[in-house]
């Protein structure tokens, strides 16, 4: 009886590998630091494409520390968190994402990632020096000419991205942007 059902969960193991193993999710970061990526030379720039389901993207391009960087973002398709596809205003959900009014219950604002950034607003990580690097679309300075964020790499490492959810709620998420990453200096 034992051995069956070890060997059936084996079973289900193994099929689960095979069948993930044919979905290609691209640069998908769950634990941490990944293989550092090639780094952007001074004016090169590079296009990501970002689901919001994404638990962490890692972008597979390595920052160089103190180098200044600017990226712009393309909506592609509507964001939506479950059921929430506009903010406060009335308009559709973008990288700055919707303050805690619109949840169901108040105390769900202390369940995002950053509590002192906004639901569903984009998040830059590097997860070489997490703590130093964090920062939502607010807190980057926003150049409204070229309509692109710009900021400056904290360490040396790969640049992560997501958008700020609830652990465990990234499969209700709906969206897909592209970024256009450069490197300023």
């Amino acid at each position: 009886m034992y051995r069956t059902t070890l060997l059936t969960l084996a079973g289900v193991f193994a099929a689960s590998l095979l069948l993930l193993g044919a979905c290609q999710t691209p640069r998908l970061n769950l634990f941490g630091a990944a293989e550092p990526g090639a780094p952007l030379a001074v004016g090169e720039e590079v296009n990501l494409d970002f689901f919001t389901s994404y638990l962490n993207f890692d972008t597979g391009v390595s920052l160089d520390a103190g180098a200044d960087y600017a990226f712009r973002i393309t909506i592609l398709s509507h964001w939506i968190d479950r059921d929430i596809d506009v903010n406060e205003a009335g308009e559709p959900l973008d990288e700055r994402g919707f303050g805690n009014s619109l949840m169901p219950f108040e105390w769900a604002g202390n369940l995002r990632r950053s509590r002192s950034h906004n639901w569903f607003e984009l998040m830059l990580r590097q997860p070489d020096c997490p703590r130093d690097s964090l920062a939502g679309v607010s807190d980057l300075q926003y150049d409204a000419a070229s309509g692109s964020y710009r900021f400056v790499a904290a360490c040396s490492g790969n640049l992560a991205l997501f958008v700020n959810d609830s652990y465990g709620f990234y499969g209700n998420n709906a969206g897909y942007a592209n970024i256009l990453l450069t490197r300023l200096d």
